[in-house]
């Protein structure tokens, strides 16, 4: 007899699966329920006896999926007069409020425009609205706009259009004529992370020079438009690319980290040991802005440190998939369009199965208290396996030395996290405050990008994929399930 809690994580499961049925599989709806009929048929001509005694959970579970692929069909808006996007092609004039923090790219900045009016109406729908570089305009500005709606568009081998999806953007508008109606009233508790985040910013441009400080900036502030090429593709083939963005692979290996440092270095104990991770991660996504990416990434990754706190890290993998189907019960596109979220994800996935595999592959290698190479080694490993076959379809990259970078440059990022929090405090009180911190902090990031350096420069260990195929990301998931099935079944018969 399957108990309660086995059906309710394989019926979430299965909505999970109907999500991502319905990301990658364009079917009508209405077809869905004869695949349900189907898939009963089949059940009962394979295990009649099986489908007869569990009709009522097979049912259940089924639904489920069926319930995942209409959640996905119905989290697109539908065009009609009420939505702005049923104008695309047209020039017209409206007025709307910023409601995301401006979008600094290296040439232009990027305005996401809600609560539109539009012929004296409110409308349904958002606009990203191109402005120029040196614009001065800020969150919650409510601004009239004239120009010319565009439908978003692939660009080359990228969706973009599905990329604004996700957002609910289905219009956009290039150098428009802009009147700001009304400043904005930037006085909410999100406001005030921007006002940290923005003195943070100028701290760093007045205490450190390049590449040092876009570097800080990248990983603390997820401002990565500000670092150098050369410096990008050090990282990028050493394999440590994904620190120089507040990604969900960052963050998710970070608070795994973090959480090995308090315990086995400043001996905290693991139940305790939550509560500095916690305010460590909240505090570094709060600097880095909040970013929705960032809130994903910490929330997946102090979920999996939450059950080792209680003493249950099996319990992990549920937690995982719990967290994963609530976020995509809110937006669905995630699952097709995010490469952070499918990052985090997977990265977290690893983080929650195979640490002690590794932590006894590796006896051998010290463990010393100041710094727990092994435990560092293991924990990077397993994230780097989980998330190698997506950065090899997206990124096109493989680095052999990136699991030695990884481990020798994440080993110092609570630090640096740390340390940067620190500085962006002592910036507010004192001048000289913020200079005692800024000399270990520089020191750190000169440290990293001389890794990154070296790593990029040794020949024969960095290759690039012009365009790895999908079918390949599917055969190495496999590969790495059967792995995992292997090593299960290896434990079991040590036991």
């Amino acid at each position: 007899m399957i108990n309660l809690s086995k059906i309710i994580f394989y019926s979430i499961l299965f909505f999970i699966f109907g999500i991502a049925w319905g990301s990658f599989l364009s079917v009508p709806f209405f077809i869905y329920p004869s695949i349900f009929l189907f898939i009963l048929i089949f059940l009962f001509l394979i295990k009649p006896k099986y489908l007869i005694k569990n009709i009522w959970l097979v049912v259940f579970v089924l639904s489920f999926f069926i319930f995942g692929l209409w959640r996905y069909q119905i989290s697109f808006d539908q065009i009609n007069e009420d939505h702005i996007s049923f104008y695309n092609g047209e020039n017209i004039l409206f007025q709307g409020k910023i409601v995301k923090e401006p979008d600094v790219k290296v040439n232009k900045t990027n305005l996401i425009i809600d609560k539109i009016v539009f012929k004296n109406k409110n409308t349904k729908g958002k606009i990203l609205v191109f402005v120029p570089l040196y614009s001065h305009y800020q969150l919650n500005d409510l601004l009239q706009i004239e120009c010319k709606l565009e439908q978003p568009k692939p660009i080359e081998d990228f969706n973009y259009h599905e990329y604004l999806a996700r957002y609910d953007i289905y219009s956009m508008c290039g150098w428009a004529e802009i009147k700001v109606l009304e400043k904005g009233n930037n006085k909410g508790v999100y406001s005030k992370i921007l006002w940290f985040k923005n003195k943070t910013e100028n701290s760093i441009n007045i205490y450190f020079t390049e590449p040092q400080g876009s570097f800080i900036s990248a990983s603390l502030l997820g401002l990565k438009r500000q670092v150098p090429q050369e410096v990008r593709d050090w990282f990028s083939r050493s394999g440590i690319s994904h620190i120089l963005a507040i990604s969900g692979l960052h963050i998710s290996i970070l608070a795994q980290l973090i959480m090995i440092f308090c315990t086995s270095v400043l001996l905290i104990r693991r139940q305790k040991a939550f509560w500095p991770t916690l305010i460590i991660i909240i505090l570094f996504v709060f600097l880095a802005g909040a970013p929705a990416s960032a809130v994903r990434a910490a929330i997946m990754g102090l979920g999996l440190i939450w059950t080792q706190k209680i003493g249950r890290p099996q319990a992990g993998k549920r937690i995982i998939i719990y967290t994963a189907a609530i976020m995509l019960l809110i937006n669905p596109k995630l699952l097709k369009v995010d490469i952070g979220f499918q990052l985090s994800f997977m990265a977290v996935f690893g983080l929650s199965l195979l640490p002690e595999y590794f932590n006894q592959f590796f006896q051998k290698i010290p463990n010393f208290r100041i710094f727990p190479f092994r435990q560092y080694l293991s924990t990077t490993l397993s994230a780097q396996i989980f998330v190698l076959p997506l950065v090899l379809y997206y990124f096109g990259n493989l680095s052999l030395i990136a699991p030695l970078t990884n481990v020798l440059v994440l080993s110092v990022m609570p630090l640096i996290m740390t340390l940067g929090f620190l500085f962006a405090l002592a910036g507010l009180i004192h001048f000289w405050l913020a200079k005692i911190v800024f000399y270990p902090l520089w020191l750190l990031l000169t440290a990293i990008i001389l890794i990154a350096k070296i790593g990029a420069n040794i020949p024969g260990l960095s290759f690039i994929f012009a365009d790895f195929p999908l079918f390949l990301v599917i055969i190495l998931y496999i590969l790495i399930i059967f792995w995992l099935v292997k090593i299960k079944k290896n434990e079991h018969q040590k036991i």
